[in-house]
């Protein structure tokens, strides 16, 4: 697992405060990038420019973003599977389908489940997970 990307960005989504209260998982999914870029994208002085480090976060496909971090020659990369008020199993089936899309870009994913998520839906996805022995690059964060 990409260690430090995934250290840092585990640390901002369980800190991130969204601006305010959304009704559309688009307009959260917006405040998140929006919020990372001014985190994580910043200019580094010159003389920094041997151990410049680049942050890009791009649009996924639907509720996702994919996250790139560069150091020197060295690249982490993750993906960023949003869903907000997971309640049914149907919900919860196109989740996995999300998960195994951005599994062949991203080695390493953070689903973050945001609103109201049933804990049967939780518990589900989390032993589907487990069974695919992905437990180690995919973390779920709930918000």
């Amino acid at each position: 697992m990409a260690i430090g990307l995934i250290q840092d960005a585990t640390q901002f989504i369980e800190n991130w405060v969204p601006r305010k209260v959304y009704h559309t998982e688009a307009r959260y999914l917006d405040d998140l990038k929006m919020q990372m870029q001014k985190k994580f994208i910043v200019k580094q002085p010159f003389m920094m420019a041997a151990k410049k480090v680049l942050f890009s976060i791009d649009d996924g496909h639907g509720f996702n973003i994919g996250v790139i971090k560069k150091i020197g020659p060295d690249v982490e990369a993750l993906g960023i599977i949003f869903k907000k008020d997971l309640q049914q199993l149907g919900e919860l089936k196109r989740l996995i389908t999300q998960i195994e899309q951005e599994e062949k870009k991203f080695n390493n994913l953070i689903v973050l489940l945001m609103g109201k998520t049933d804990i049967d839906m939780k518990e589900k996805l989390t032993a589907y997970l487990l069974g695919r022995g992905l437990e180690s690059n995919i973390l779920i964060v709930t918000k």
